[in-house]
């Protein structure tokens, strides 16, 4: 998948890792560690997603002129719908992961103080591209998760390897074992208070 946090490749040169591991499983194993460090960091996908599409719902209080996106860093945005229509008053806040609109997001007003529920749909490019060293810290996260399972040392059996609910409980457990590194992963990637709450992405 795109929005991995490190390769196949990267875990095969780590020392220790079976050289003889299937191509299958080395990606099978990267998956479930990015998996469980964008858990970790509340469902940030860390990388860059480029034109990704998000549905945030609004309900009959969210009636400000900020509209906060999911994910962060934002970089760019395309495309705003407020319900089905496109808009095109609005301006971005990048560094703050927020659009502004004078007139608010609702797609309608049924009057004070209850408004009808409205979704907002927003395209826009997300996440630290490819060799930025600002991924270090998840890649490494990444990469050591995986390598222990590779090696054996998260305690699951070989006939279990290509498992993925397996692997992923058994890294998640290691994960919570490293109080430490999920304050760091946390604090360099976590979401921001009062972020949009994401509802479907496509």
């Amino acid at each position: 998948m795109a929005d991995q946090l490190a390769t196949a490749t990267d875990l095969a040169l780590l020392p220790g890792v079976d050289p003889d591991l299937p191509e299958d499983t080395k990606a099978l194993l990267i998956e479930c560690a990015t998996a469980v460090v964008q858990a970790v960091c509340g469902g940030q996908r860390i990388v860059q997603v480029v034109n990704d599409q998000v549905v945030i719902d609004l309900d009959g209080h969210d009636v400000g002129a900020y509209l906060r996106l999911p994910q962060r860093p934002v970089t760019a945005v395309a495309t705003v719908l407020v319900g089905s229509s496109p808009v095109t008053d609005w301006s971005a806040q990048l560094s703050r992961g927020r659009l502004w609109r004078p007139s608010g997001w609702r797609s309608t007003l049924l009057g004070y103080p209850l408004s009808q529920p409205s979704g907002v749909t927003v395209t826009y490019t997300h996440g630290y591209p490819t060799g930025d060293q600002r991924l270090q810290l998840a890649r490494s996260a990444v990469l050591s998760l995986a390598a222990g399972a590779a090696s054996g040392s998260l305690g699951v059996a070989r006939e279990q390897i290509d498992d993925y609910s397996v692997q992923y409980e058994a890294m998640a457990a290691r994960m919570e074992a490293s109080p430490f590194l999920m304050g760091r992963l946390r604090g360099q990637y976590g979401r921001p208070a009062r972020s949009a709450r994401l509802v479907a992405p496509q």
